[in-house]
C-alpha cells in the first residue's frame, strides 16, 4: 500500500481491529446489516479496508491481493442480481427517467491486476436493481489470487464502471458453494449497491470421465459406422499400406473425394452441403472421364433429390467482385447454380440485433468455417433410406485434393491441370509450385449423423429463415431413425459445435446446455471436448492443425485476447506427468507458417502469437523438470513439427514456363522445396479417441462466438482404455495414426508402436532434425521423408529461440517468431 493510502486507511481503522492492506486477505463477504455498516451517530458509513483502493492502482484493474492458487477443474457461476447500484449515465440523449444500463464481468486476477475474462452477462437496460439470472460453465486452468467481480454500465460515450468485488480464488478451493450478496466499491472507495452470486468450484481431479463430453448439446451416439480420411486421395500403396489393420492385414486407406462422389450419385432424397467454399467446376475424381461437382448436383436436383448448398457468404465477395479476399467463390457458386434446382443460401456471419459498427464487424472477420456433406444411402432389403455425413477439414474447393507424395510440379499437366492452387505466392500451373495440402476428414453412418443433419437445419433455420420449407421432411416414412451399425468393430460418436444463436436456431429443449455471453445464447463443446479429453488421456495425445495458439492468460506477456485452455491443458499434462515420474508426450504437427505471404503482418502477427505460446509451455516444462530434479529437456515431452516436400529436377515436367526471376516461385523453381500446408484439425488421444472437424486450435475456432465450426469425436467401445487395461489400444484409431506418421516420415517405423516413450519421441525428433537440415539445404535432394521439427531451438530452461542456419523461412522471408502488429485487431489474429 502507497503512503497516502495507508494514511487514509489507518485514519478510519486505527483501533479497529485492522487485518489488511493491499496483500491483505479479505474479511468476510456477508454485506453487513444496516446497524454495522454505520457510526454509532448514523452519520457516515464505516469502510472496513476493502473500501480503498491504491492511488497507484489502474481504474478497472483493482482485484483483493492474496494467496495464489491453480483453479483446474470446473467453475459454475451464476450472476442473479444486484441492488441499489448507483446511476451513473452520462448521456447527453438521457431522458429524465433513464438510469444506468447494468452488465457484469468476471476476471481471474494476479498482482491485483486483471490476466483473462472468464464471464460476461448481458445489459439490463435502465435499472439499478438488475436482474440477470445468467449461469455459466467455466472449465478453469488458471492461476489466480482471486475472482474479481465488476458491473459497468453501458453508455453511449463510455463505459462507465460502477462497482467492484472480489472473492478469493483459495476459498473456492473447498469445493464448497460460495453464495450470497457481496458489498460493490467504487473507484474512490464509496459503497456502491451490492451483487448476488453463487459460485461452485469442482477440481478436475473430483470428476470421474468416460468418453462422453457430459453437458452438451448431442449425446453421445452409439451404433455408429467411421471411416477416416488422410487427404483427398490416399491410394493403397507404401508406406501407408505397410501399417497393421486391426486385423492384423495391411491398412487400406479410404479414399475421400470417391467415397463422396458416389454417396452423391446413390442419394435419392437429400443432398446437403455446408462449406466454407464450394467450388462449381471442381472435379472430384482424377482419373478418367469425371463430370464437374457444379453439374453432378444441377443433374441429382433434376432427378427429385433435394439438393441444397449453404456457403459462407464473404463480405468482400459482390456481383461486382466476386472473388473477393479470400477467394470462396461464393458469390460464383450462386451465380452458377442460378435458375437451377439448386438451393443455394449464402449465409454470412451476422451480428443480429447489434450496432452497425459490431455488425460490419463481425461480418468483415468471422466466418462460418464448418465443412459437412449429408446424404440419404440405401438400407439393404428395404425401401426406406438412412443417413450418411462426411465432416472434417476439407472443403470442396480448389487446392484441396493431394495425396499422401504431396507434389510440387509433377501433377500440373494432368492432376492438377483445372485445379491450381497457391495461396502463398504468386504463381500459376503453367509455373508452378502448386501448394501442397495435408487435411483429415471423417464419414459417419448411424445416429450420430441425424446430429449433424439437425446442425444443417438449425442453421438454415435461423439464417434462410424465408426459406425454411425447402428443408425436406426426414420422417419415419421415407427414413429409419433408429437404424445402428451393430457389427463388431461399430463406433460411439458424439457431435460438437461452435456457434451462437445468430447462426443457430436452437431447440428450446437444449437451452440449458448452453452459455451466454452479452444475452447471446452459445455452444463451445469442442473446446470442451478437447479439454475433456486432454483430461482423460493417460499416455499420449498426437494433434494436427493449422494454428496452435493461445492460453494467452498463461504467456508471460498477456497481449492478446486468447484465452481458450487448449495448450495450457496439455501443458499441465505433461507436468503432472513430470510430478509423477510416468511417461506422457504430445505431439503436435502444425504448417510451417500460417497460409499466405509469411512477411505480411497478420501472419506475422499470428507467429508471434505462436511463439508466445510454444515459450509458455516448454518453460513450464522445463520448470517442472527442475521441481523434479530429473535429467531431461522440455522436448522429451512436447514436440512440435511440420512438414515439408523436396523434390529432385527430373520431377519437374518439361514444358513449364521459366516464373519471373525475382519472384518466390523462381526461388522455389530452383530449391525445388515447399512447405505441406498442414489444415488439418485433428486430435487422438491414447489411440482411443479422435476428434475430426473444422476447428482450429485458435480464439476464432474455440470461442463459440466467433466463426462456427464442428467436430465428430468418436471411439470404439471394444479399444478403450477400460477393455484394454495397460496394454497398446490396437483398433482402428491407431492404425490411422500409424498411417499418417508412415505418410510424413515416408516410412513406418517400429517406434510408432509405442508413442508414449522417449525412444518414439526421440526417433520423431530425429527424423525431424534430419529432414529439417535436408529442407533448408541448398543442395537440391528428393525426400520421401516429410516430417520436420519446427524451425526453433528449444534451450534447457524453455527458451524458444531463432536457429543460427534457418533465422528466417527459406525462400518466401519472414521472422520465425514473428511479430506484433500493434495496429491488427486481436480478433482477427487470433
Amino acid at each position: 500500500m502507497c503512503i497516502l493510502c495507508m494514511i487514509q486507511y489507518m485514519g478510519e481503522a486505527m483501533g479497529k481491529g485492522v487485518a489488511g492492506a493491499c496483500d491483505a486477505r479479505q474479511g468476510q463477504y456477508e454485506v453487513a446489516n444496516e446497524e454495522e455498516t454505520t457510526d454509532r451517530e448514523g452519520l457516515r458509513p464505516r469502510h472496513d479496508w476493502r473500501y480503498y483502493l491504491c492511488c497507484f492502482s489502474q481504474s478497472g484493474s483493482i482485484a483483493e491481493r492474496g494467496k495464489m492458487v491453480f483453479l483446474h477443474g470446473v467453475l459454475y457461476l451464476e450472476v442473479i442480481e444486484g441492488r441499489d447500484l448507483p446511476d451513473v449515465d452520462n448521456s447527453w440523449f438521457r431522458s429524465s427517467k433513464d438510469v444506468s444500463d447494468p452488465y457484469v464481468t468476471v476476471d481471474t486476477c494476479c498482482g491485483g491486476k486483471k490476466t483473462c475474462r472468464i464471464a460476461k452477462t448481458s445489459i439490463i437496460f435502465n435499472s439499478l436493481n438488475p436482474n440477470w439470472g445468467e449461469k455459466f460453465r467455466i472449465e478453469m486452468c488458471h492461476e489466480t489470487e482471486s475472482l474479481l467481480f465488476t458491473v459497468k454500465d453501458l453508455d453511449l460515450v463510455q463505459m462507465e464502471c460502477m462497482g467492484y468485488m472480489s472473492i478469493r480464488a483459495e476459498d473456492l478451493l473447498k469445493e464448497e458453494p460460495v453464495t450470497g450478496w457481496f458489498p460493490l466499491i467504487s473507484k474512490d472507495g464509496m459503497p456502491q449497491g451490492s451483487l448476488n452470486v453463487a459460485l461452485r468450484y469442482v477440481s478436475a481431479e473430483s470428476i470421474t470421465r468416460s468418453n462422453e463430453v457430459p453437458d452438451t448439446v448431442f449425446p453421445l451416439r452409439t451404433g455408429c459406422k467411421v471411416k477416416l480420411y488422410q487427404d483427398a486421395h490416399t491410394p493403397a500403396i507404401p508406406p501407408v499400406t505397410d501399417v497393421p489393420a486391426p486385423s492384423g492385414d495391411p491398412y487400406e486407406p479410404p479414399q475421400l473425394w470417391i467415397d463422396i462422389t458416389k454417396a452423391i450419385e446413390d442419394a435419392q432424397k437429400l443432398i446437403y452441403i455446408i462449406g466454407w467454399s464450394v467450388k462449381t467446376d471442381l472435379s472430384l475424381i482424377r482419373e478418367g472421364e469425371c463430370e464437374n461437382f457444379g453439374d453432378i448436383l444441377k443433374r441429382k436436383a433434376e432427378q427429385g433429390v433435394r439438393v441444397m448448398l449453404m456457403v459462407w457468404n464473404e463480405a468482400m465477395s459482390t456481383d461486382i467482385y466476386t472473388p473477393g479476399i479470400m477467394g470462396t467463390h461464393d458469390e460464383e457458386t450462386r451465380i452458377f447454380f442460378e435458375g437451377s434446382e439448386v438451393e443455394v443460401f449464402l449465409a454470412p456471419r451476422q451480428k443480429n440485433k447489434g450496432k452497425l459498427m459490431e455488425s460490419n464487424y463481425v461480418a468483415t472477420l468471422y466466418t462460418h468455417h464448418q465443412k459437412c456433406v449429408i446424404v440419404d444411402a440405401e438400407i439393404e432389403g428395404t425401401e426406406k433410406r438412412r443417413l450418411i455425413a462426411f465432416a472434417g477439414g476439407i472443403d470442396l474447393t480448389d487446392g484441396r485434393w493431394d495425396t499422401p507424395e504431396h507434389p510440387l510440379f509433377k501433377t500440373l499437366p494432368e492432376q492438377h491441370q483445372h485445379d491450381f492452387y497457391n495461396g502463398v505466392c504468386q504463381a500459376s500451373v503453367t509455373t508452378g509450385p502448386r501448394q501442397p495440402w495435408h487435411d483429415i476428414h471423417m464419414y459417419v453412418e448411424g445416429p450420430a449423423a441425424e446430429d449433424l443433419l439437425a446442425n444443417f437445419q438449425e442453421r438454415w433455420r435461423r439464417q434462410a429463415f424465408d426459406r425454411q420449407n425447402r428443408l425436406i421432411a426426414v420422417t419415419s416414412d421415407d427414413f429409419d431413425l433408429d437404424w445402428e451399425y451393430s457389427d463388431d468393430d461399430s463406433w460411439n460418436v458424439q457431435f460438437f459445435r461452435s456457434i451462437n444463436s445468430d447462426s443457430a436456431l436452437f431447440e428450446t429443449n437444449v437451452l440449458d446446455k448452453l452459455l451466454t455471453r452479452k444475452g447471446r445464447l452459445y455452444e463451445n463443446s469442442i473446446q470442451r471436448a478437447y479439454i475433456h479429453h486432454i483430461r482423460r488421456a493417460k499416455r499420449f495425445i498426437y494433434i494436427e492443425n493449422q494454428y496452435f495458439l493461445g492460453s494467452a492468460h498463461s504467456w508471460f506477456i498477456h497481449d492478446a485476447k486468447c484465452p481458450h485452455l487448449i495448450p495450457i491443458e496439455l501443458t499441465m499434462k505433461i507436468v503432472n506427468a513430470i510430478k509423477a515420474g510416468t511417461d506422457f508426450r504430445v505431439y503436435i504437427v502444425i504448417p510451417i507458417h500460417p497460409e499466405g505471404d509469411p512477411t505480411s503482418s497478420a501472419v506475422q502477427e499470428i507467429l508471434h502469437w505462436q511463439h508466445r505460446t510454444m515459450e509458455m509451455m516448454y518453460r513450464k516444462i522445463a520448470k517442472a523438470i527442475r521441481k523434479a530434479k530429473i535429467d531431461a529437456h522440455p522436448s522429451d515431452y512436447l514436440g512440435f513439427f511440420c512438414l515439408g516436400k523436396r523434390e529432385s529436377p527430373d520431377e519437374v515436367p518439361e514444358g513449364l514456363e521459366e516464373p519471373d526471376s525475382s519472384s518466390v516461385a523462381a526461388k522455389v523453381r530452383e530449391s525445388l522445396r515447399f512447405m505441406i500446408y498442414v489444415h488439418s484439425k485433428m486430435a487422438i488421444f491414447d489411440d482411443e479417441y479422435i476428434i475430426v472437424g473444422s476447428a482450429n486450435i485458435n480464439e476464432r475456432s474455440m470461442s463459440g462466438n466467433r466463426d462456427s465450426e464442428m467436430a465428430v469425436g468418436a471411439y470404439q467401445p471394444k479399444y478403450t482404455k477400460e477393455e484394454c487395461g495397460d496394454g497398446e489400444i490396437e483398433g482402428e484409431v491407431r492404425s490411422f495414426r500409424l498411417a499418417l506418421w508412415a505418410e510424413h516420415c515416408g516410412s513406418h517405423m517400429e517406434e510408432h508402436l509405442s508413442p508414449a516413450s522417449l525412444s518414439c519421441m526421440a526417433a520423431m525428433r530425429d527424423t525431424g532434425l534430419v529432414n529439417l537440415e535436408k529442407f533448408i539445404s541448398p543442395q537440391v535432394e528428393h525426400n520421401d521423408s516429410h516430417l520436420m521439427t519446427y524451425p526453433l531451438n528449444v534451450t534447457r530452461d524453455g527458451h524458444v529461440v531463432v536457429r543460427e542456419d534457418c533465422e528466417k523461412f527459406p525462400d518466401t522471408g519472414g521472422s520465425i517468431t514473428g511479430k506484433n502488429s500493434n495496429f491488427l485487431p486481436n480478433s482477427l489474429t487470433t
